[in-house]
């Protein structure tokens, strides 16, 4: 995957916003992987009948202190995650780990999530490269539980995430959704979006 300068446009926002801690662990083939499929039982209705519906927009994300980050022990010291290290651009949030040490982003969930619905998860990142062996932690959490998380050995090929994860439980709309990257070396990550499809 051929890399790009990144344009610094942060979303309003991501702007003057505590510092971030995001919660992601990733993984897959430089071809696009998908991992973890599973069917929805008896789920209540997001949308239209079995048709995936947003649970978060791109620009709605907001940065987290550390009083209120779920994944609190993860955060170095300090957290160092300014405007450049992550922002919005057509449509995705992007987190350029040279400039952001420790990434945590929430937003209240767009739709309600029925238990056993499918959540998709869709992210992906450049080569991932560090100065000497390292590892990425990237995850999702709702209502404060992860529902998906995955550790990347560092330094390894770009990639292309989807992955499909069963809701453990139901959560209301509004909840909070949480995103979690935390990533030594210079990398781009970029999240696509996450739906829930009953």
């Amino acid at each position: 995957m051929p890399r790009r300068a990144p344009h610094r446009s942060p979303s309003p926002r991501l702007v003057g916003v505590a510092p971030l801690a995001l919660a992601l662990a990733c993984a897959a083939g430089p071809q696009g992987t998908t991992e973890g499929a599973s069917e929805a039982s008896g789920a209540s209705s997001t949308g239209p009948a079995g048709e995936p519906a947003e649970l978060v927009i791109a620009d709605a994300w907001e940065q987290v202190d550390g009083a209120s980050d779920p994944l609190a022990d993860h955060r170095p010291d300090p957290v160092e995650c300014g405007l450049a290290g992550i922002f919005v651009e057509s449509g995705e949030l992007e987190i350029d780990t040279n400039f952001c040490n420790y990434a945590m982003v929430v937003q209240p969930g767009l739709v309600p999530v029925p238990a056993g619905s499918t959540l998709t998860i869709k992210l992906r990142h450049y080569d991932l490269t560090a100065a000497a062996p390292a590892s990425a932690h990237v995850a999702l959490l709702i209502g404060g539980e992860i529902v998906w998380e995955k550790m990347i050995v560092i330094p390894g090929p770009a990639e292309v995430i989807s992955v499909d994860v069963p809701a453990p439980t139901a959560q209301p709309a509004g909840v909070p959704v949480h995103f979690h990257l935390h990533n030594h070396g210079q990398n781009n990550w970029i999240l696509t979006g996450v739906t829930v499809t009953p």
